[in-house]
């Protein structure tokens, strides 16, 4: 295992965290790849792994289950940490949520409910925790503010800032869920900005 990529994931939450707190971390932790299509977190499965990305992108999904049309709510690409939150909503009988990997990945592979009992052991384990929900929940906030106040160019032009090479590493149609666009809307916009 990366253990400079996990301290570094893992002190860019919290910098003085401990080598026996990443140790920890890590011992419930194993290396994965999976390939492009692969569904990681199933619908409704219970929030048992959670994941940190090594290389690739993976997708958080929606489908919604009367028209049955897809979403992608959140690309999730290296460095990022992850799990099925959405299981922990037991009335959200309208849509259908899931992981899949937009690109070829490599993940490390954590134990959620092991994590989640060492953050009761272990203080320095629970302020990461902390920490990683609270970056969780910025990201969400920034998805929130984007969709309400950008443009489809603006959404577009912050995700290439996130990830340059998007056109590169996933389909179009994959880019344009994402952005709230139809694959046309998005041509577009693409065209309209290498014009330029």
């Amino acid at each position: 295992m990366e253990i400079d990529l996990i301290t570094s994931l893992l002190r860019s939450y919290v910098n003085d965290l401990s080598d026996e707190a990443i140790t920890l971390f890590s011992s419930f932790i194993s290396l994965k790849e999976y390939p492009r299509d692969h569904i990681i977190i199933k619908n409704k499965s219970k929030a048992n792994k959670f994941y940190i990305i090594k290389s690739g992108i993976v997708g958080s999904f929606a489908q919604d289950k009367i028209s049955e049309k897809e979403y992608i709510r959140a690309i999730h690409n290296d460095k990022t940490i992850f799990t099925n939150i959405s299981s922990l909503d037991k009335d959200d009988n309208r849509s259908v949520n899931y992981y899949k990997c937009l690109s070829d990945c490599v993940v490390y592979q954590g134990s959620y409910p092991e994590f989640i009992k060492q953050t009761h052991l272990n203080h320095e384990l629970s302020v990461l925790y902390n920490r990683i929900l609270e970056d969780a929940l910025l990201r969400s906030q920034k998805r929130i503010d984007e969709l309400s106040f950008m443009d489809a160019t603006q959404r577009y032009q912050a995700l290439k800032n996130n990830i340059p090479n998007i056109e590169n590493l996933i389909a179009q149609y994959q880019i344009a869920s994402y952005l709230s666009v139809t694959p046309v809307q998005l041509s577009r916009i693409r065209k309209k900005m290498y014009s330029q």
